[in-house]
């Protein structure tokens, strides 16, 4: 880890009261776009594209450079425990150092202009752990210690970073923490008084999840999508309601067995706790005093991503769960919000998508009262609509999809672009223009931007399949990241044309695809984010050496026999972790 140097950051950035002023204002500047903005080059990828590989490395064009930071367990302060290679960390060591399954992430400056680009934070997400990699006995026995090794690698990673001598490295601050399943958390919204996500205690914590975005106010948005793995019950006498069964929760064991140690994961003893889990979290990276806020007025979901814009001043949050797309409309303008509140993101419309084969769509309001959404129909009130938001956005007729992720933003023409990651054909890409170009309007016209494995792509050497989610830098390209294990069981065939996960760059006029980047064995490309300056591609390797049907499985005697990137210790096992692709001569990367 680096060392800390010059003034202590709080002196020169806090000034007491004076933060708030200067992170909304200087750091973010009055819309969305960063402080410093990225010259105008064009769209159009000008790298050359890599090709299909199936090697456990990362590869990335001639003229660019790629190297890891913040791998899993990599120390946060200079007081932390370094990570063991044979997973005999303790779950105390766990919650001080960085989490695993890393999913997504964001830069946010730490300075207005070009030091912006230079000195920042990353939040980082974990919303996954595969046990045979995490514990060094393969997770095979479900003991306390193992419960709580689990519960501290999942949730939320702060650090801060700063690129000295030509490297991104972490460096010792007191904002660097780490936000788990047993932080504090306090619910705001319409919500947040109900008796049904009352079970005694403050402490519901932060789970994970894919979702991740950034406000105009300089906060940083998650959402939780593992309700199913962390709740279950061992009783025999317990059976699922259809709300229960329609967010994954079954008799049957939960994915990590929490429950068995963990007596407000049990559905039987404590059916209320999964009601405070599967909301936006808002997260304030600045203030590592603060308490994450989960927003019960955007719904209760299994967050596949978000992303964040404007309508007329108000905060307008894309979303997606497993099943759909939503959309929420803040009441009042941000600004005056955050002047008094309620807050930006404890008023308005959650709404979820419909999509016509005519290429209309439109955004439904989930409000009680309307179509589907009455007492006679099953729903109480507003709160029973938002607590039960996926079974809403049923019982009004949205769209069902197949595996929505991360949706993006153009800067400039205000597309919106989202993945779908499954399906026959292996995923595509959607776009949706809102009606009279406002992100609050409730009619959109939509299509297919990119549609995988098509014999176009195929031709183009650009091939993919499993796209989970987009992003969008403020030069306007996209990037597409994809995550091959959400292909099932293909033909070895089209395994064979797709190789490992990878990230593409994509040009909105032309439609023209390059793949960038290749991941390791095993691994999904989960999340990327850019510097400012568009100088610095942060991009998350999730899951490196998990079972593969074309590489096998590890085991406790083999770990590596999948992968052993990045470290490939002879004695160690492969660890998820974030890597900075920067270009050889300080370029804008994707030119």
């Amino acid at each position: 880890m680096a060392p800390e140097h010059g003034p202590n950051r709080r002196q020169v950035l806090r000034g007491g009261a004076a933060l708030g002023a200067l992170t909304t204002a200087a750091l973010f500047g009055d819309t969305l776009r960063p402080a410093l903005a990225a010259p105008d080059t064009g769209s159009s990828p000008g790298f050359t594209g890599v090709p299909v590989a199936r090697a456990d490395a990362v590869t990335v064009p001639p003229g660019y450079t790629a190297r890891v930071l913040l791998p899993w367990g990599a120390p946060l302060r200079r007081n932390t425990p370094r990570w063991r290679p044979d997973a005999s960390d303790t779950a105390t060591n766990a919650a001080r150092q960085v989490g695993t399954g890393h999913s997504g992430l964001r830069y946010l400056p730490l300075h207005p202009g070009h030091e912006g680009g230079r000195r920042g934070l990353l939040v980082l997400n974990h919303s996954w752990a595969d046990p045979v990699l995490l514990h060094a006995d393969g997770g095979g026995a479900a003991t306390a210690d193992r419960t709580g090794k689990e519960m501290a690698s999942l949730g939320v990673t702060v650090a801060r970073i700063e690129l000295t001598d030509g490297r991104w490295r972490v460096i010792d601050d007191e904002l660097n923490r780490r936000l788990t399943a047993t932080s504090p958390t306090r619910l705001s919204g319409p919500l947040a008084d109900q008796p049904t996500l009352d079970t005694g205690t403050d402490t519901a914590g932060v789970i994970g999840g894919t979702a991740h975005a950034t406000t105009p106010w300089g906060t940083y948005l998650t959402g939780e999508d593992t309700l199913a793995d962390v709740f279950g019950t061992s009783s025999g006498e317990w059976s699922a309601t259809d709300s229960q069964r329609r967010y994954g929760l079954s008799s049957g064991e939960a994915s990590y067995g929490w429950h068995t140690h963990e007596s407000r994961f049990d559905l039987a003893l404590t059916p209320h706790e999964a009601h405070r889990f599967g909301w936006t979290v808002e997260i304030d990276p600045l203030d590592p005093s603060s308490t994450p806020v989960k927003h019960t007025a955007m719904g209760r979901v299994a967050h596949g991503g978000a992303t964040v814009t404007e309508s007329r001043g108000r905060a307008v949050v894309y979303m997606s769960d497993r099943t759909h797309l939503y959309k929420f409309v803040a009441e009042r303008p941000w600004r005056s919000a955050r002047d008094r509140g309620p807050g930006p993101l404890d008023e308005g419309v959650l709404y979820a998508a419909r999509l016509d084969s005519d290429g209309l769509g439109t955004w439904l309001p989930l409000t009680h009262g309307r179509t589907g959404l009455t007492a006679r129909e099953g729903f109480a009130d507003q709160a029973d609509v938002l607590l039960r938001a996926r079974e809403a956005a049923d019982a009004v007729g949205a769209t069902q999809l197949q595996g929505p992720g991360t949706p993006a933003v153009h800067p400039s023409t205000g597309t919106v672009y989202c993945t779908e990651a499954e399906g026959e054909a292996g995923g595509r890409v959607l776009a949706w223009t809102e009606g009279a170009a406002d992100h609050g309007a409730t009619l959109f016209s939509w299509n297919e931007f990119a549609r995988s494995g098509t014999a176009s792509d195929q031709a183009r050497g650009t091939v993919f399949a499993a796209p989970g989610g987009v992003h969008c830098g403020d030069d306007g390209r996209l990037w597409i990241r994809t995550d091959v294990a959400r292909l099932g069981d293909p033909s070895a065939h089209s395994r064979e044309q797709v190789g490992n996960s990878a990230l593409l760059c994509a040009d909105p006029e032309s439609g023209e695809l390059r793949r960038f980047l290749t991941g390791p064995r095993g691994c999904g490309i989960a999340g990327t984010a850019t510097s400012p300056d568009q100088r610095a591609l942060f991009v998350t390797v999730q899951g490196p050496g998990s079972a593969a049907q074309q590489w096998g499985a590890p085991s406790v005697e083999d770990p590596r026999a999948v992968s052993n990137w990045p470290g490939f210790d002879p004695a160690g096992r492969p660890r998820s972790a974030v890597v900075v692709v920067r270009k050889d001569d300080g370029g804008i990367i994707g030119t």
